[in-house]
């Protein structure tokens, strides 16, 4: 081979691996580990949950929670995540120290300590469709009212589970279709040896459902009101028993399933029932090998909760406050982006509206937005477009401050700085 080829290969090779090393390092920058985490453990053959939240100071250190604890020397660095984490427990205390990486969005990792290591893996949390929960539902068929309850959960296995149950009996339900806050699905009704089909449509407002069950004979508008309301949220309990007090937490989601955190972890509940203004459920708590189960039974009375939680070890007298939601910007409406690319400035539109939907249009294509989020003046959202026949998904992620909007859009191709004003 000459000189001049050797020179030539030699050259291209340089040149891809620079290339190679460029879009990896790209990569690793656009990755965010600010925001929220649900993190999956695993004690004793029992799962375990938990949610870290990292946050940036106004000096741009980063900051951490895990559960409602602080953290403390948290760190993020070309993928890397770590921070120690403190368990106080009586008089005892217990620091664990957390080595993890960010790579495709997952989060893995490990604790250590003195007494061992154990996994803590990560994903972004999902958000729970509007439409889910448990409705009861009011509507009029030939003169005659109907009163109904539709349930909207989750299988295990992630698929939606719909439920419509009514004097006429339970309808047996197909082809459901949940996004944001729209929900379709098809419903065959057997009612004195009489059986029928009908669609139905509805879109969640708050705690609010209005649809249209129809047929080719039928249209029956149907209004829904959210059952349990006044439990879903926050609480923060304090338990009060011979052995002292102590604090713990207390999530109820729109489709009436919960979580218990105690010391940082949080443990799903079981056989939550709500009866006029009683409230019941269960926890089966465990540490180390011993494993015992914890009833709670109270009284949901506005934004208190009054009660005890009995189990084998006694039991503790409960007073819960339920904790105002984060109030979200006035998102909802049209602004107008302004960024900077190759020298030329370019203009595009995002338009949201109530119900969290929203698109998003340049050069006369309007795209779709997905996974649209909003926590405290914090706003990310996904968009999928194609050039020259290849899809590209870009986020972005920014901060609203009153009519104005700063973040930036990121993609396989790098990061581009982004500015928005409210026009509508």
């Amino acid at each position: 081979m000459s000189d001049t080829r050797i020179y030539r290969t030699c050259t291209r090779t340089t040149a891809l691996i620079f290339l190679l090393l460029l879009v990896q390092t790209s990569n690793a920058a656009a990755q965010d580990i600010t925001g929220q985490w649900e993190m999956t453990m695993e004690f004793g053959g029992r799962p375990s949950y938990a949610t870290l939240t990292i946050s940036k100071n106004a000096d741009g250190a980063l900051a951490g929670k895990w559960g409602s604890n602080d953290l403390s020397n948290v760190k993020f660095q070309d993928g890397k995540l770590s921070f120690v984490r403190t368990v106080r427990f009586g008089d005892q205390e217990f620091t664990n120290t957390y080595n993890g990486t960010l790579k495709d969005g997952k989060l893995t990792g490990m604790f250590t300590s003195d007494r061992g290591e154990y996994a803590a893996n990560g994903e972004r949390p999902k958000p729970m469709p509007a439409a889910a929960g448990v409705w009861d539902l009011a509507y009029k068929i030939a003169d005659r009212d109907i009163t109904g309850r539709l349930t909207v959960s989750a299988k295990p296995d992630g698929t939606p589970d719909v439920k419509w149950t009514s004097q006429m009996g339970e309808s047996v339900i197909s082809n459901v279709k949940l996004q944001d806050s729209k929900i379709t699905f098809d419903r065959a009704v057997k009612f004195n040896d009489q059986q029928f089909s009908m669609t139905f449509t509805g879109t969640a407002q708050g705690d609010k459902l209005t649809g249209l069950s129809k047929n080719e004979q039928l249209e029956v508008p149907v209004t829904g009101q959210r059952f349990g309301a006044a439990l879903i949220g926050k609480w923060e309990l304090t338990s009060t028993s011979e052995r002292g007090t102590r604090t713990s937490m207390l999530t109820i989601r729109n489709d009436l399933s919960g979580r218990y955190e105690s010391f940082g972890g949080e443990i799903p509940i079981k056989d939550l029932k709500l009866e006029g203004n009683q409230v019941t459920f269960a926890v089966e708590m465990g540490f180390g090998d011993q494993t015992f189960k914890l009833n709670f039974k109270g009284t949901l009375d506005g934004n208190t909760l009054k009660g005890q939680t009995t189990s084998e070890r006694g039991t503790s007298e409960v007073t819960g406050k339920k904790l105002a939601a984060a109030a979200a910007p006035a998102v909802a409406g049209t602004w107008e982006l302004t960024s900077d690319s190759q020298g030329q400035t370019r203009t595009s539109t995002l338009k949201i509206k109530d119900g969290m939907t929203a698109t998003y249009t340049s050069r006369d294509t309007e795209t779709p937005v997905t996974d649209l989020k909003i926590e405290g003046n914090q706003i990310s959202f996904k968009i999928t477009r194609t050039f020259n026949d290849q899809q590209v998904t870009m986020e972005f992620k920014g901060a609203v401050d009153g009519k104005t909007l700063k973040g930036e859009f990121v993609s396989a191709r790098g990061s581009r700085p982004v500015t928005g004003k409210k026009i509508d």
